[in-house]
């Protein structure tokens, strides 16, 4: 062995590493959108309630006891076109009315009559749709309405013992007392609104042909919901609503019409039928044929 191989060998330094920031930022991107996802799954997926829900975002179930809220407020207060308004805020497809009467049917039908309160309510819808004469299976579920007796129910009266009575050798006084009744306060039906014809206009548009657009207003213009309009042609006749279409306002109401039939149009508080029949005819639009419309107006008097 060689004297230089004794000596002490020198320590070579090692590079101290330089931190790395990578990790740290694939962990805080990772924790983000661990987040993001697990919030988005809650908000779809999750129970999250929604309040001040509108009548006609409700679901079917509670569209029908809503509905028959509705007939019981109708029943204390006789306000008919307050009933029709909150009908028609449900934004029904078709008669507001009618889907009452369905939904009077269908809870019937599922032991809603089990109480008295249900059947009070089913009652209460009976009368007002019937009232605007609509028609339903309600009327043969419910049962009978319980008669007032005339004498106490339950009490036990003894048979009447007949006595020969002496002849008197003088007529007494007798006082007749006159039974007066007693007074009903009966809720007072709502007034009746009388209407006129203001405008018949025909128009021309090709996305909306051969219809006739019926707008009900008052003297200010403003639209009145839940008026019942005809329409008739030939031996036939259709009822039609204002204010079921609410993206079209209040006032509005229309009528699909064919081609080559005449029809008239009225109301219930108008003195007289429209004197004009209303029938299709080819009208031209930016050099395109199509088939003419009308624009009805009926103002409040």
């Amino acid at each position: 062995m060689r004297p230089q191989d004794l000596r002490p060998q020198p320590v070579k330094a090692t590079a101290t590493p330089e931190p790395s920031y990578v990790s740290y930022w694939v962990f805080a991107m990772s924790l983000i959108l661990g987040l993001a996802l697990s919030i988005s799954f809650t908000r779809v997926y999750g129970p999250w309630q929604r309040g001040n829900a509108e009548p006609w975002q409700l679901r079917p179930e509670e569209r029908d006891h809503y509905m028959m809220a509705i007939a019981l407020e109708f029943a204390y207060s006789s306000d008919t076109a307050k009933a029709l308004d909150k009908l028609i805020a449900l934004r029904p497809d078709g008669d507001p009315l009618a889907l009452l009467a369905e939904a009077a049917c269908a809870l019937g039908s599922r032991g809603y009559l089990g109480s008295d309160g249900g059947i009070k309510a089913v009652r209460s819808a009976v009368k007002l749709y019937s009232a605007q004469g609509r028609d339903g299976c309600a009327e043969q579920l419910l049962p009978p309405q319980p008669t007032q007796a005339s004498a106490e129910l339950g009490t036990v009266q003894r048979p009447v013992e007949l006595q020969s009575t002496p002849l008197p050798t003088k007529v007494p006084l007798q006082d007749v007392l006159l039974a007066t009744p007693t007074p009903r306060h009966h809720p007072a039906p709502p007034p009746r609104r009388n209407f006129e014809l203001l405008s018949v206009r025909s128009f021309c548009d090709l996305g909306r042909p051969a219809l006739i657009e019926v707008y009900v207003v008052d003297y200010l213009g403003r639209g009145i919901p839940g008026q019942r309009i005809r329409v008739r042609w030939g031996d036939r006749e259709e009822v039609f609503l204002s204010g079921l279409k609410a993206e079209r306002g209040d006032a509005y109401a229309d009528f699909q019409m064919e081609e080559g039939v005449d029809y008239a149009i009225d109301m219930a508080g108008a003195n007289d039928a429209l004197g004009t029949s209303l029938s299709t005819g080819d009208c031209y639009s930016e050099n395109r044929r199509g088939l003419k419309s009308y624009r009805v107006t009926f103002v409040e008097r």
